[in-house]
């Protein structure tokens, strides 16, 4: 597991530093002040943004990816699949149950003030504890960025993850105690699943849809 953590620094720090600043920001201010100072600052270029990288979170992109990993390596597919699969059940689970009281900006603000909306965005009023959206996106690109080398890479994967996550609140879909455990339970399961994948030694875990397609022709 550390050396996990080691050769995946460049997303995991950062991503260090946005748990414990978000931690402070959560301790220090409300969840109404924090969302409303959030909504009054709004352009069209970001309305624009972010109705569009919010997409990113959604559970579509993360089967779209276990596709096409099933074509480099299914070592790789299964730990994108596990990780989306297991983090999305533990959110919704939660979003259900312990949670399921936790209502969106949208219906929490409702007849106390008038948050900004972008055009186009059906807004939802109920499970907003946590994010499916960032609970996905972070699943889906601390997997990738397990599985590349450069740091660079790895660290534009966070701030995808980041955009994503910001978006939902930019969009008044969540909070941002929302997107906070959304990203935490993200990061959290995909670094288990990855580990325990890791371990395996079965070598069909190392062939691809390609190998096997290769070696049928040859028979």
């Amino acid at each position: 597991m550390k050396s996990i953590i080691k050769s995946n620094l460049f997303f995991l720090f950062p991503f260090s530093i946005f748990i414990l600043t978000g931690a402070v920001v959560l301790l220090i201010t409300s969840k109404t002040d924090l969302h409303l100072t959030i909504n009054s600052f709004h352009n069209h270029f970001f309305d624009i943004f972010f109705f569009y990288i919010t997409y990113l979170g959604d559970g579509l992109i993360a089967v779209l990816a276990i596709i096409v990993l099933l074509a480099v390596k299914y070592r790789y597919a299964m730990i994108v699949g596990l990780s989306y699969g297991v983090s999305s059940v533990f959110t919704q689970v939660l979003k259900r149950t312990l949670f399921e009281d936790a209502v969106r900006p949208k219906k929490f603000f409702e007849g106390m003030h008038d948050l900004y909306f972008v055009p186009g965005i059906e807004s939802h009023l109920y499970n907003s504890f946590p994010s499916g959206h960032a609970t996905t996106a972070f699943a889906l690109f601390f997997s990738l960025a397990l599985m590349v080398n450069g740091r660079g890479l790895k660290f534009y994967l966070f701030i995808i993850a980041l955009l994503v996550g910001f978006s939902r609140i930019y969009l008044s879909q969540h909070f941002f105690s929302d997107v906070y455990a959304g990203s935490l339970i993200g990061v959290c399961v995909t670094l288990f699943i990855y580990w325990v994948v890791q371990r395996s030694k079965a070598q069909w875990l190392d062939r691809s849809l390609i190998i096997s397609f290769t070696r049928s022709q040859r028979n």
